[in-house]
């Protein structure tokens, strides 16, 4: 089973799918609330805590490929379409509400 990363795993697994993949380019990474919500994310977006980032690539079915290596990076990850075209969106940790304990020790302040 997948267990959430820390900021700092999130952030060298995002750095290591983009050497792996080099031609994916990020189109988002953390967001106000005010900008979730211009784009109609989730209320519990990993967006929202830094966790999560969305990737584009210059041919749409190079993005299955990318998926695939961030799974293997312990990346939450999936290739969707939220409106704005197809994109990668990855994330350190599990969709839904963060682990109580990953909250109090890497979200307290946010």
């Amino acid at each position: 089973m997948r267990q959430p990363l820390t900021p700092s795993e999130f952030d060298a697994a995002c750095r290591r799918l983009v050497r792996l993949e080099p031609y994916l380019s990020e189109t988002s990474g953390h967001r106000t609330v005010e900008r979730n919500t211009a784009v109609d994310g989730s209320d519990v977006s990993k967006h929202l805590i830094g966790m999560a980032r969305d990737f584009a690539a210059d041919e749409g079915h190079r993005l299955y490929a990318a998926e695939i290596t961030a799974e293997g990076l312990g990346l939450w990850a999936v290739v969707h379409d939220a409106g704005s075209g197809s994109h990668l969106h990855v994330q350190g940790i599990a969709p839904g509400n963060p682990p109580r304990w990953w909250a109090q020790k890497f979200n307290e302040g946010e």
